[in-house]
């Protein structure tokens, strides 16, 4: 294997460490980590709910409809951020151009500009689907006659509520505050927003 080789194998080797020290240590990349993760599983939480309001749970419909979802805001979070994130930066660049009076394109500022708006929309991007695989996939397991349709509903309901937690520790520790607490507090909006699922169709239906 030649060099170049071998840093092309490290570099994609070394790309998920590279991922987890930029949500550690980027507070842009930590927000956007955060935001869509939330994102993914208050939504999987609302399939849940809506399967369940409806007595309809059919486990690849589940799979299916929580996929398609979590893509569409995946794809949604990515584009989004990276149409806004990169506008931001070039403005901010051509701030710093004019009180310098110089072309900045080319310098190592612009460059981490353009690496910068690429990791945290690519985070943004796939945070959704980090949130959601988890939820889902007691889905699997009943589509594949592995456990029970009720088993599969029970783990996936006790499995976005574990996602909720740990993004509430995660929350804590950066925010250097008591981090169970804030997972308790996550925990609790994912009950909240169960709740407000059922009565809201109790008031429709």
């Amino acid at each position: 294997m030649n060099r170049n080789n071998r840093l092309s194998l490290w570099s994609i080797l070394s790309f998920p460490v590279r991922i987890i020290y930029e949500i550690e240590h980027d507070e842009y990349v930590r927000r956007a980590f955060a935001n869509n993760a939330f994102d993914g599983a208050l939504t999987f939480l609302g399939i849940l709910m809506g399967n369940l309001i409806l007595d309809e749970f059919n486990p690849s419909a589940v799979i299916k409809i929580g996929l398609s979802t979590c893509l569409a805001i995946g794809m949604s979070g990515s584009f989004g951020r990276f149409l806004s994130e990169r506008a931001e930066r070039k403005h901010a660049l051509r701030q710093i151009e004019e009180s310098m009076l110089a072309d900045l394109n080319d310098s190592m500022l612009a460059q981490e500009g353009k690496n910068k708006t690429f990791m945290i929309s690519l985070i943004d991007g796939i945070s959704p689907a980090l949130a959601l695989i988890f939820p889902v996939f007691p889905f699997f397991l009943a589509n594949a006659n592995f456990i029970s349709v009720n088993v599969s509903i029970v783990l996936s309901f006790t499995l976005v509520l574990l996602v909720l937690f740990g993004l509430g520790m995660f929350l804590g520790k950066t925010s250097e505050e008591n981090a169970f607490l804030y997972g308790l507090a996550t925990v609790a909006v994912g009950f909240c927003t169960s709740l407000i699922i059922f009565l809201t169709s109790i008031y429709l239906g």
